[in-house]
């Protein structure tokens, strides 16, 4: 490699070949940090929808409770009134909406029961639960506090990393700076400058011109792969 453009290029292209790591790393960060935000945001969302299934048990409850208190005021005034009739008719009515209510209270009395070992059991499950997704909350917290390290991290290297490259091109002659950033736009990815071995392009592996591989040798210009349009030399 007889070109001294050609060197000082490549240590341009290394540069900007790491400085575009740096800032793809900055970049994934805010994607990763947001993914464990949505899991933190599932898993609060998990400890809420248990705390509501919970309430909404404790209100079944409440609302028995108050259908009973309901039911034994009614059957108070179905006793006062059966001790107060004169007619048979009218006192074997009261009997039956007496058994009937006491029956409803029987019932509801049994569902309240069953309700209340219900919400003990769910209480119990659901204090278990927290707990576990509570630790996995705060590991979750501690990751985004890595990630958050870690990109004001990666901010100062990107800035000295633009420094480095921006020193870099200083030297470089205009003429070769130019064609390097055409071909860094045009191609997208590295190496944007490649070497020739065995007449084929270090960049896309293909078979460059017998003319191109001479001319490559040669120092005082640029010259291009015929193939992928990367700035070789020899």
């Amino acid at each position: 490699m007889a070109d001294p453009q050609i060197e000082k290029l490549l240590i341009v292209q290394h540069r900007d070949v790491s400085l575009l790591k740096i800032e793809q790393d900055l970049a994934r960060i805010p994607i990763e940090r947001g993914m464990v935000e949505s899991e933190i945001a599932s898993e609060q969302a998990n400890i809420e929808a248990a705390r509501q299934a919970l309430i909404s048990k404790e209100l079944q409850r409440k609302e028995i409770d108050v259908d009973v208190q309901a039911k034994e005021g009614a059957l108070l005034r179905f006793r006062t009134q059966q001790a107060e009739v004169k007619k048979n008719d009218e006192y074997q009515a009261l009997t039956h909406q007496i058994e009937q209510t006491e029956a409803d209270i029987s019932t509801l009395e049994e569902r309240e029961i069953e309700l209340m070992l219900d919400i003990d059991t769910a209480k119990q499950e659901f204090e278990a639960e927290k707990a576990v997704i509570e630790v996995r909350i705060e590991a979750q917290r501690q990751e985004i506090a890595v990630l958050t390290e870690r990109e004001a991290n990666l901010n100062g290297s990107v800035a000295a990393a633009r420094a480095e490259v921006a020193e870099s091109r200083v030297d470089v002659d205009t003429v070769y700076l130019e064609q390097y950033d055409r071909v860094k736009k045009m191609v997208k990815r590295a190496p944007y400058l490649s070497p020739i071995e065995a007449h084929k392009c270090g960049g896309c592996h293909l078979r460059v011109s017998n003319e191109v591989s001479r001319g490559a040798q040669d120092a005082g210009e640029p010259h291009f792969c015929d193939q992928c349009a990367r700035m070789v030399y020899a």
